[in-house]
């Protein structure tokens, strides 16, 4: 029997989503804290005023209970001087890991299926999808894929976006660096004895928020926590009843003031490594290392995972090596010019780096870009 599918595309049909989306995620094999409908919700608000609502909903019956989301939107952009509809996550750039979202007991390649079959009638809402930040860890990535090439009329390009650290926090289970991580406890231990205070999970959150935020926005001057949308958008979130459960801000002070902070998020399975911070002063205190340290022995008690998440410093290798890698990938018709001049500029930078024409070079070209 086929799903029922429906498409939203209003802000108020997107609210009323809220408790069934969030079910649905409770009820998902591999689900992330990026999945969560305040996530999607609050960053269309605050950072795609121009876009529009694409989200494709499956059911098993009319009235019945969620099966999968599709949570997509519309960004009107221009390419050569084309312009082109792209579909693409709701969330983009600030969430580590994107998807379809499928209730557990639903095939998986059913589901997504369907929805490319829904989408693949409503072509002139769109020229190209866009998905990013798709990860090898969820089986859903690879059964889009499959489904998607499955349409012999479409193109369909995957490549590697990054690879994902992700720990494993039950006794003997991960593989690590026995003697990195020895003298990383040394130091943790050697900044606890000099009055160094290490708090996990402080539960005086909008006291510490403000000084945390400035402290990011001067580790990483590109931090969006700095920028106008972003930050918005953060603000928002880490206020949301939705999420206040889930948040998690940990710090290294000195005498009342951070030497090093984290930002994340937790759920009942994992923690999640998301925002760290450090006062550039004790860089030679390795006060960023210690707390990390901190961080993965104190969730080592109360969950089973333990999220590096998007890029592989080498410091996370000394936790792990068990890699997963987070995807893109790219549909669009065979004969749509839009998505040729969409496709153009990324494939052809592609193969330049492939040659090995070097990458700064590549990024002085991208700046003409249109």
């Amino acid at each position: 029997m086929a799903l029922a599918l429906d498409l939203v595309t209003t802000v108020d049909a997107f609210e009323r989503l809220r408790p069934a989306w969030n079910e649905l995620v409770d009820r998902m094999e591999f689900p992330e804290i990026f999945y969560r409908w305040a996530w999607s919700f609050l960053f269309f608000r605050h950072c795609r005023p121009d876009d529009a609502l694409f989200i494709v909903v499956a059911r098993e019956a009319p009235d019945g209970p969620i099966a999968a989301i599709a949570p997509l939107c519309i960004r009107r952009a221009r390419s050569l001087g084309i312009a082109v509809k792209v579909a693409e996550a709701i969330v983009t750039g600030l969430a580590d890991y994107q998807n379809i979202l499928v209730r557990t007991g639903i095939h998986r390649g059913r589901a997504v299926a369907e929805i490319l079959a829904f989408m693949a009638a409503r072509t002139e809402c769109w020229d190209v999808l866009d998905l990013q930040q798709f990860c090898s860890r969820d089986p859903t990535t690879f059964q889009l894929v499959n489904a998607a090439q499955a349409h012999h009329d479409w193109t369909v390009r995957t490549h590697i976006l990054t690879p994902v650290a992700v720990r494993d926090l039950r006794p003997g289970h991960a593989t690590e660096d026995a003697g990195r991580l020895r003298r990383v406890r040394g130091r943790l231990d050697a900044l606890r004895t000099r009055g160094f205070d290490v708090r996990i999970g402080c539960d005086d959150f909008d006291t510490h928020w403000p000084a945390f935020r400035d402290l990011h926005v001067g580790t990483w001057p590109g931090s969006p926590l700095g920028r106008e949308k972003e930050g918005k958008f953060f603000d928002a979130l880490v206020a949301s009843e939705g999420m206040r459960a889930h948040l998690d801000l940990s710090l290294v002070l000195l005498d009342g003031r951070i030497a090093a902070g984290h930002f994340g998020f937790v759920d009942d399975r994992k923690a999640y490594y998301y925002m760290p911070a450090r006062d550039r002063s004790f860089h030679n205190e390795r006060v960023g290392a210690a707390l990390l340290y901190a961080l993965v022995e104190h969730h080592a008690r109360t969950r089973t995972w333990f999220d590096f998440m998007r890029t592989l410093g080498r410091y996370k290798t000394w936790y792990t090596d068990t890699i997963d890698v987070n995807f893109r990938i790219v549909v669009h018709g065979n004969s749509n010019i839009r998505a040729f001049a969409y496709g153009l500029f990324d494939v052809t930078r592609r193969f330049l780096v492939e040659l090995g024409l070097p990458r700064a070079l590549l990024h002085r070209l991208g700046r003409g870009r249109s």
